[in-house]
C-alpha cells in the first residue's frame, strides 16, 4: 500500500504531462501539415503522407515489440505527438528566425547553408524535441524502469518530427516525379533511417540514467548535458556529411556511415531493454 501512494501522485504526473503535450501538439500538426500540404494535388499528398508513414509504422512496430509501450500508451502517444506538432512547429519558427539572422550576417552562401545545417539547425531541432522528451521523463521517472526505457521516449519524439519533417521533403520531391519521391525516400527512409530517433534517443536515454543511475544532483546534470551534447554531435555529423561526401559516391559514403550508426543504435537499445525484462523475470 506504501509503495502504491507513493507512485500514484508521479503516475498522475505523466497522465498531466502527456495531456498537456498532446493538447498542444494537436493544433501545431494540424498547422504544419496544412502548410506542407497546401495547393498540392491529393495524389502528391497521399505519396507524401504514405511513404512518411511507412517509415513511421515500421520504427512504431520496433520500439513497440521491444520496449513494450512502457512506461504508458499515453505517454508514447504524447512523445510522438510532441514531435509531430510541438517540436516541429518550434524548429520551424527557431530555424527561420536564425536562418534569417545568419543570411544578415554577410556571409557567403555556402558558409550560411553550413552554419544553418550543421550549427544552428541541430540546435533548435533537438532543443525543441528534447523539451518534450524532457517533460515526459521527469514526469515518469518513478515509474520507469530502466535507462533504455528513457531512450525509447526519446526516440518515439525523434520519429514523431521526422514523420511531420518528411512530409514536407516528400511534397517538395514530388515535384520532379516519382523518381525525385524515390531518391529522398532512399536517403531520408533507408539511408538515413530515423535519425531524428537516434539524436533525441541518446538524450532521452542520458535523462534517464541520470534520474536512475546518478549518486548525486550534479553528476545527474552532466550526464543529462552530455547526453544533450552527444545528440548535437550525431545530428551535426549527419548534416555535416553532405557538404563532405563526394558528390559521385555520396548516397554510398552517407549510407556507410549513417547504417552502422543506426544498427549499432539499435542493437544498443534492444540490448538495455532485453535486459530489463532478463531482469524482472529473475
Amino acid at each position: 500500500m506504501t509503495h502504491e501512494s507513493s507512485t500514484r501522485p508521479r503516475s498522475r504526473a505523466l497522465v498531466v504531462s502527456s495531456l498537456v503535450l498532446i493538447a498542444l501538439s494537436i493544433p501545431a500538426a494540424i498547422y504544419e501539415f496544412a502548410n506542407a500540404l497546401a495547393g498540392v494535388s491529393a495524389s502528391d499528398a497521399w505519396l507524401a503522407v504514405g511513404a512518411s508513414t511507412l517509415s513511421a509504422l515500421i520504427g512504431l512496430a520496433f520500439l513497440g515489440f521491444f520496449a513494450r509501450i512502457k512506461p504508458t500508451v499515453l505517454a508514447w502517444l504524447a512523445a510522438f505527438g510532441w514531435g509531430t506538432g510541438g517540436a516541429l512547429i518550434f524548429a520551424g519558427f527557431g530555424n527561420g528566425f536564425l536562418d534569417a539572422a545568419v543570411e544578415a550576417s554577410g556571409l557567403g552562401e555556402n558558409t550560411v547553408d553550413f552554419a544553418t545545417s550543421v550549427l544552428t539547425g541541430p540546435v533548435v531541432e533537438e532543443t525543441g524535441k528534447g523539451l518534450g522528451a524532457l517533460v515526459l521523463i521527469v514526469a515518469a521517472r518513478e515509474v520507469l524502469e530502466r535507462p533504455a526505457q528513457g531512450g525509447a521516449i526519446g526516440a518515439l519524439v525523434g520519429m514523431g518530427f521526422a514523420w511531420g519533417e518528411d512530409v514536407g521533403y516528400y511534397v517538395s520531391a514530388l515535384e520532379d516525379g516519382m523518381s525525385g519521391l524515390w531518391e529522398s525516400f532512399l536517403v531520408r527512409a533507408i539511408l538515413g533511417a530515423y535519425a531524428h530517433a537516434i539524436f533525441t534517443g541518446v538524450f532521452g536515454y542520458a535523462l534517464a540514467w541520470a534520474f536512475l543511475r546518478a549518486s548525486n544532483a550534479m553528476r545527474a546534470v552532466v550526464v543529462g548535458i552530455a547526453g544533450f551534447a552527444g545528440a548535437l554531435a550525431l545530428h551535426a555529423q549527419a548534416n555535416g556529411l553532405g557538404f563532405v561526401a563526394p558528390e559521385d559516391s555520396w548516397n554510398l559514403t552517407y549510407g556507410a556511415i549513417e547504417i552502422p550508426v543506426l544498427v549499432v543504435s539499435a542493437a544498443l537499445l534492444v540490448w538495455g531493454l532485453r535486459r530489463q525484462r532478463a531482469t524482472l523475470e529473475a
